[in-house]
């Protein structure tokens, strides 16, 4: 069976680290706050889990990984949710200088939320290798794979949430301290940020 406490190490250490999830979470936090920031950390849990679920079960493996078809068809569909969210950082509203900021929504709809955080788990190029890591390394063969995979999806959800919220966390207090040009600035940034850390892969 999986070692699991090896695992939850490896699982919390791999979405603690700088990278595309975490560039996404500091700019939802530093745009829409903790509490409207919770959807996105949910769903990039919840697609990460997902994907380390199918991915473990070899359907992933199979055909995700092997077929040059579906892996050119996944690139295409996968730049193009990447810029999605990329504008949606870029063009987030900024509360205006002078202005107090609240804890009103600025602009609810255009929030990174549940779905759009967890589909792009399959278009970051660090989450495939985490994957392929992670089931390298603990996934044993030799025994049922259903169980295991199970284990390795909710043991990412929880390691998933814990390495992340920081992240969020800092956006939010950032996002605190920038108003008028400055917040716009800071959100053109962390656009630019999440195309050049995925972009090398994905070409």
């Amino acid at each position: 069976m999986i070692e699991i406490w090896g695992f939850a190490l490896f699982a919390y250490v791999a979405s603690a680290t700088p990278g595309p999830n975490n560039v996404l979470l500091t700019a939802v936090g530093a745009s829409v706050g903790i509490r409207r920031g919770l959807p996105a950390l949910a769903g990039i849990a919840g697609g990460f889990a997902t994907m380390i679920f199918v991915l473990a079960l070899s359907v992933g493996q199979t055909v995700m990984l092997t077929d040059a078809t579906v892996q050119i068809g996944m690139r295409v569909i996968g730049f193009a949710v990447l810029l999605w969210l990329a504008w949606k950082i870029a063009t987030a509203p900024v509360t205006p200088e002078g202005v107090a900021d609240t804890d009103e929504p600025r602009a609810p709809e255009r929030a990174v939320g549940f779905f759009g955080a967890a589909l792009f788990q399959w278009v970051n190029p660090k989450a495939w290798i985490v994957c392929a890591a992670a089931i390298a390394a603990y996934l044993n063969v030799e025994q049922a794979v259903l169980p295991q995979a199970i284990m390795l999806a909710l043991t990412f959800v929880g390691a998933a949430i814990l390495g992340c919220l920081p992240w969020l966390a800092v956006g939010t207090l950032v996002g605190r301290y920038l108003k008028g040009n400055r917040a716009r600035a800071f959100n053109y940034a962390m656009a630019g940020l999440l195309i050049i850390s995925v972009v090398p892969i994905l070409l």
